[in-house]
């Protein structure tokens, strides 16, 4: 037995006021009165006040000291310490990554992860909470703490891989936070082990249950990039990164299909351990699909890595307004683009001509009111901005620039020279591409369905058309806007990430098909909806034509081999796990204050009924 407050037995010499109330006894007084025939028992209470040194036997006396007592008892937090077994939390954790696929055990990785996951929520202790959670490119908890084991083995047998890759450290995480305070975690990552983590970043508590064999053979695509030969036509290199993770020379086919017909193949062959990279030529001179096979021979344990899918972009032309006075720069450099139709105007009053055209360039014109569209706008303030002073920036000096932003890839600023400048602020929202000291050169604000990009100088007061990086500045300005026509991987992604949905289905309905067949339907598209179900390798369709296609491409997933560096489970998933016993405070103030308040009653009802006594 233990105390959590001694502080409250300092209340104990509170009982002598008890005693003392109880020594206090009456003195008997004379009082005159003419008959004592009614008076016979008031001498009992006429009495004056007078200590005395014996306590009576009192009933009362002993019932309240008790109470009293006690009460200081449960006010000094009496606790026992028991020794038993508490219920315990087990958190167990299933990858679902691309690797779980593999086929070098039987089925498969997932099934024998599965299967060793079965066993163990089978022989844990009934008492046993646990909590399931699925490890993939996004974890998600599928069960909190729960002891429903028919439960917990359905939400296990639903789990299938998916074409990702995976974020082991945020699961783990995830499983330590699920944790109540004060209890042993134990977690249970049943895994094939083929990723690499920072061993300090790995809760305590975590062991591996490792499903794979000790020698898997695996060769596959780890990328796919395409690139045009020329701005505007339709020929193209694609180049082809394969990867041999195997620990012996493997030997492989690598065929090309454009639009469902054959125009390359070719039998190669890789040392182990190595990647190599293939360069085909390839004319598309209309929106196809391009599927990269690889067939290995003779023994692959990954499949899914095998195939990779490409869109070319769009035929259709881009329609280019620019309204200026007269800009030889400009109009060669985007006369230069076949793919663009560009259209010369002195003046637009009218903001709805805008929404018209693909891209308006406003080139010392003012620009009407601006809600929506593409707009760039040179030397002159967007509508409803003033300038901070009214004089002029001569000859600034460009200070710094965003080299990593997509409008200055590969733009060398720095001999720039500009004569004067718009003396302007940040626009509220907007994100600064290039200064000079505090005031900005070129920034970019979008919202909404508007996207602006703003050179606050005139090139003809600069040298920037001069310069090797203006036709590059050109490019990204256009691929920038529209990655779709000018980015020949913009319809390609990695599985898992995200893909817009156009501007020009906003407000209407949409039907999104994956490669499964499942079937995703919109009403109502917003302004800058992303699909985001994207984890399976495939071409994805808009309303029934080719929309984007998702590849793994992933040298993490492709290597088969156990990377990870953290505890094992050393013995099989046989027997229930030792249970230690546990030390638990049982409180027994609740308890006194109980005892003290029925003897309350009972001192209440002695008080008002006393008990007679007989002779």
């Amino acid at each position: 037995m233990s105390v959590l407050n001694p502080s409250a037995f300092y209340l104990l010499p509170l009982l002598g006021l008890i005693l003392f109330f109880y020594l206090l006894k009456g003195k008997p007084r004379q009082i005159k009165v003419s008959s004592t025939l009614f008076w016979q028992k008031i001498r009992q209470t006429l009495t004056s006040q007078r200590f005395r040194w014996r306590l009576p036997p009192e009933l009362l006396l002993f019932l309240q000291l008790t109470i009293f007592g006690i009460l200081i008892v449960a006010l000094a937090q009496l606790f026992l310490t028991l020794r038993g077994k508490e219920a315990e939390y087990v958190a167990i954790v299933i990858d679902t990554t691309a690797s779980m696929q593999a086929t070098d055990v039987v089925l498969d990785r997932l099934s024998v992860a599965k299967r060793k996951a079965r066993d163990l929520i089978r022989e844990l202790s009934r008492r046993t909470r646990i909590a399931l959670i699925q490890a993939d490119d996004h974890p998600r908890l599928l069960v909190n703490f729960s002891d429903d084991r028919a439960f917990l083995l359905r939400r296990l047998e639903a789990l299938k891989a998916v074409d990702v890759e995976g974020d082991e450290e945020v699961a783990l995480k995830l499983a330590a936070s699920l944790f109540p305070s004060g209890t042993r975690k134990k977690i249970f990552f049943f895994t094939d082990g083929a990723f690499e983590i920072n061993p300090d970043s790995v809760p305590r508590g975590t062991k591996l249950v490792l499903s794979t064999s000790k020698a898997p053979r695996n060769i596959g695509i780890t990328s796919l990039k395409i690139r045009p030969r020329m701005i505007g036509e339709r020929n193209y290199e694609v180049l082809v990164g394969v990867g041999n993770f195997s620990s012996q020379e493997e030997s492989f086919t690598l065929s090309l299909h454009l639009g469902g017909k054959l125009i390359s193949k070719e039998k190669l062959s890789l040392p182990p351990h190595r990647e190599g990279r293939y360069i085909y030529s390839v004319k598309a001179r209309k929106k196809a699909i391009l599927r990269v096979e690889l067939e290995p021979h003779p023994r692959d344990d990954l499949s899914v890595d095998n195939l990779a899918y490409a869109i070319f972009g769009s035929s259709k032309n881009l329609d280019v307004l620019l309204v200026s006075k007269g800009n030889l720069f400009l109009e060669t450099a985007l006369s230069a683009y076949q793919c663009i139709n560009l259209y010369l105007k002195d003046r637009l009053s009218n903001s709805q001509e805008v929404a018209d055209y693909d891209l308006v360039i406003f080139d010392g014109i003012s620009p009407p009111s601006l809600d929506q569209g593409n707009v760039v706008l040179i030397g002159v303030l967007p509508p409803g901005f003033v300038l901070e002073k009214t004089v002029p920036q001569l000859n600034p000096v460009l200070t710094e620039w965003e080299v990593e932003h997509p409008l200055l890839r590969f733009v060398d600023l720095s001999d720039v020279n500009v004569e004067r400048a718009l003396p302007v602020g940040v626009l509220p929202g907007g994100k600064v591409l290039a200064r000079s000291g505090s005031f900005p050169l070129i920034q970019v604000w979008q919202k909404n369905g508007l996207r602006l990009l703003f050179l606050a100088f005139d090139l003809y007061q600069s040298d920037f058309p001069l310069q090797v990086g203006f036709p590059i500045f050109i490019f990204n300005l256009l691929q920038w806007f529209h990655p779709e026509l000018f980015d020949p991987n913009y319809y390609q992604i990695q599985t898992g990430k995200s893909f817009p949905i156009p501007t020009e289905y906003e407000g209407g309905e949409v039907t999104i098909l994956s490669p499964h067949k499942k079937m995703r339907k919109f009403e109502k598209v917003e302004s800058g909806l992303l699909f985001s179900q994207t984890q399976i390798t495939g071409v994805y369709k808009l309303n029934g034509e080719p929309f984007f296609a998702a590849n793994l491409t992933s040298s993490e997933e492709s290597n088969l081999l156990a990377r990870a560096s953290l505890p094992l489970l050393e013995e099989e998933i046989g027997g229930r796990l030792e249970e230690e016993p546990a030390k638990r405070k049982l409180s027994l103030s609740p308890f006194l204050v109980l005892i003290s308040f029925l003897l309350l009653l009972v001192e209440w009802y002695l008080y008002h009924f006393p008990l007679k006594r007989r002779n």
